[in-house]
């Protein structure tokens, strides 16, 4: 799991003074070091994109704020110890079973594995309630390489915006 993060400077009105803030834009699940020749909106069975207004998307809705990828095949195991560990506060579930990953300047991830099956559950936040878009990328054979949830708007670029990619 990785994060696009964008490093951004504004004026803040509450502190009086220029506040520099970084925030995660985008995660990912990189399948394939292949690159992505393509990058296509993904779509659920019922999704018909003839149906979409303009600038419309397609994804998952949340009304928690929190978005996931799992291993399908492990999935309700994988959802019962999530729901322990985070809804639940589990004090005796194992360390080995449900790690929080905080990292400096990172959004909140929380991984969770499933020892039977050996799936893996890594959640993630997002900047709040709503639908964001998956986009799945494809090697030039059409294998999927890679798979992206924007959890942020993409911020405008403008001239001198004090807008810096960080790694």
């Amino acid at each position: 799991m990785e994060e696009a993060q964008a490093r951004h400077t504004y004026h803040c009105e509450w502190a009086g003074s220029q506040v520099t803030r970084t925030d995660t834009m985008a995660v990912r699940v990189l399948v394939s070091d292949t690159p992505a020749l393509t990058w296509k909106m993904a779509f659920r069975p019922d999704d018909d994109p003839r149906l979409l207004r303009q600038d419309g998307i397609f994804g998952f809705d949340t009304d928690g704020a929190t978005g996931c990828f799992a291993d399908a095949g492990a999935w309700e195991p994988l959802l019962e110890l999530f729901e322990r560990g985070l809804v639940q506060g589990d004090p005796d579930l194992d360390p080995d079973e449900y790690e929080d990953i905080n990292h400096n300047d990172s959004m909140y991830l929380l991984r969770t594995r499933d020892r039977t099956s050996g799936g893996e559950l890594v959640a993630f936040a997002t900047t709040g309630d709503g639908t964001y878009p998956v986009w799945v990328g494809r090697s030039e054979a059409g294998e999927v390489v890679g798979v992206v949830v924007l959890v942020e708007r993409m911020l405008e670029l403008l001239p001198e915006s004090g807008l810096t990619a960080v790694a």
